[in-house]
């Protein structure tokens, strides 16, 4: 059996899904294509270690490039030898790269109008990144409850976001761009 054998289909699916994408955000972030490279092989190392868990998430995509941000900051972490202050790179760039990381302003504005139940499981799920396991056992929910109402919940924010947000989609389905209204 080959290695390429055993890797899970899912991960490989999504693997090949993002990968292009993951690239060009660590590029903009680190700005040296080896240093992106570097660090998305540490990313999709992360996906094989925690194939189990990956294989089960609702959103592989977020997944990894929560993983590949983490990457990049310890990798700033080990270069600047911090001292608990944030990079100036960090500081310093712009607010946002891309139209889905630009929602973050908006997806704070529009959650606080959200039902508390559906506000509840995206901050703690998508937000905070609790398990959805976690989330169901503390709840008092069974797993497939859970991700049925953080479909929903999901399903109700981004109806919200496009009305407050005027969000337009490419042709994958993918946020193009936005406008958030002030107020």
């Amino acid at each position: 059996m080959t290695a390429k054998q055993n890797i899970h289909p899912c991960i490989e699916s999504a693997w090949q899904a993002h990968r292009d994408e993951l690239r060009g955000f660590l590029i903009r972030h680190s700005g040296d294509r080896d240093a992106a490279d570097d660090l998305l092989q540490g990313v999709y190392t992360q996906a094989l270690a925690h194939r189990a868990r990956f294989c089960q998430l609702d959103s592989p995509r977020a997944w990894l490039f929560r993983v590949a941000r983490h990457q990049w900051i310890d990798q700033q972490r080990r270069a600047r030898r911090w001292t608990g202050e944030e990079p100036p790179d960090v500081v310093t760039e712009p607010k946002a790269d891309s139209p889905v990381e630009s929602l973050v302003d908006c997806i704070n504005r529009a959650l606080p109008d959200c039902a508390p139940a559906d506000a509840d499981i995206i901050e703690r799920c998508d937000l905070e990144g609790m398990r959805q396991a976690d989330y169901a056992t503390r709840h008092g929910l069974t797993l497939p409850a859970t991700k049925t109402r953080l479909r929903r919940a999901r399903q109700r924010l981004r109806e919200r976001l496009i009305e407050q947000c005027d969000i337009i989609f490419d042709e994958q389905g993918r946020v193009c761009c936005h406008r958030a209204h002030q107020g």
